[in-house]
């Protein structure tokens, strides 16, 4: 089943679902109705499930190599903050970052630890919460709800159960990314970068790209300017370069400048191509670059919208390899390798 979401992060990957619940049918029945491709784990026992969570992967590496901090005086304001965007789609070489936790749905009535009572002993506040309910037990659930124990509830009787859970969990699953990287987004977002981010027009261009390419990951780059590296499922990279309408006419004007081929500067005016490089770059190198043979240097593009503002370029992984830097293929670890090793996505019960 495939959903698309009004939202865009400045990086998305494949997490995984946790289910809680003493039933061993129930948890089985379940299991069968998920999406082939989520990543889940299946526990009888709460105290084990909660012992796994807690001390499961929690994103600690990412913001050590995204986020830096710098004082400048002696009060709390007196902070800079710096996003070195570029390190974080390294992320794509570490094979923990699929075993996230993001979402756990658990049964309310068990014997040793009731749903309530797992939820409240979550060590990490992002994590989304959804609870499994009976008729007795929605009371309870609507209390815990408006006091933001858990985020979503749902009856075990509701006849559209398999519908409601699984796009619950899509759904919970975007909203953990834009809650628990704020240190990251936010300073991003402050700065009026890439506001390309909240564009309707450009979200819907960039959910079909994915959906017609099946990405599963994405993550933010500025090199040579903005864009997206993307992975699919069988790690395969590709890129998608982002160009705002008022830097391809700076693009277009500095061609005219340096007097380069009409044809390129026809191109460029139409919107047919955008550059594989940083405009800002100096003329002479520029001109150097690109009197020789300027199409290794230009990418056919599309234009997302009038109301956008923006040109857009898909390059697939021959073109993209070399504009990553210090690209590595062979480290990445792709969600589909992650998928068949035997502890990831059907792990059965664990006692």
């Amino acid at each position: 089943m495939d959903f698309t979401f009004p939202v865009c992060h400045l990086f998305y990957y494949p997490t995984q679902v946790i289910l809680v619940d003493d039933d061993p049918d129930f948890l089985d029945a379940v299991s069968l109705v998920l999406p082939r491709n989520l990543s889940y784990r299946l526990f009888q026992s709460p105290r084990e499930a909660l012992n796994y969570i807690n001390a499961a992967h929690q994103h600690a590496d990412i913001i050590r190599r995204v986020y830096s901090s710098y004082k400048t005086g002696p009060f709390d304001s007196d902070t800079l903050t710096h996003i070195e965007i570029n390190e974080i789609y390294r992320e794509i070489y570490n094979p923990e970052r699929f075993s996230t936790p993001t979402v756990v749905v658990v049964d309310y009535s068990m014997p040793s630890m009731n749903g309530l009572e797992l939820c409240a002993s979550l060590t990490n506040p992002y994590i989304k919460r959804i609870l499994l309910t009976g008729q007795a037990d929605t009371d309870l659930a609507v209390q815990a709800f408006n006091e933001g124990l858990i985020d979503q509830f749902i009856s075990k009787k509701d006849q559209d159960l398999d519908a409601k859970l699984t796009r619950s969990i899509a759904t919970l699953q975007q909203h953990y990314f834009s809650k628990s990287f704020k240190l990251i987004t936010d300073p991003v977002i402050a700065n009026r970068q890439c506001r390309f981010i909240n564009n309707p027009d450009f979200i819907s261009y960039f959910n079909a790209v994915r959906k017609r390419m099946r990405i599963v990951e994405y993550y933010l780059i500025d090199e040579p300017y903005s864009g997206f590296v993307m992975l699919n499922e069988e790690g395969a990279l590709s890129i998608l370069l982002i160009m705002p309408q008022d830097r391809l006419h700076e693009n277009l004007q500095q061609c005219q400048r340096l007097g380069l081929d009409q044809t390129l500067c026809e191109h460029i005016n139409k919107g047919e191509m955008i550059p594989l490089f940083n405009i800002a770059d100096d003329d002479a190198h520029l001109r150097e670059l690109l009197q020789t043979d300027w199409k290794k240097y230009y990418t056919p593009a599309h234009w997302v919208s009038p109301e956008s503002g923006y040109y857009c370029a898909v390059l697939e992984q021959e073109n993209a390899n070399r504009l990553v830097r210090s690209f590595v293929a062979d480290k990445i670890h792709s969600y589909k390798n992650f998928l068949q090793t035997p502890a990831a996505p059907g792990a059965k019960f664990l006692h």
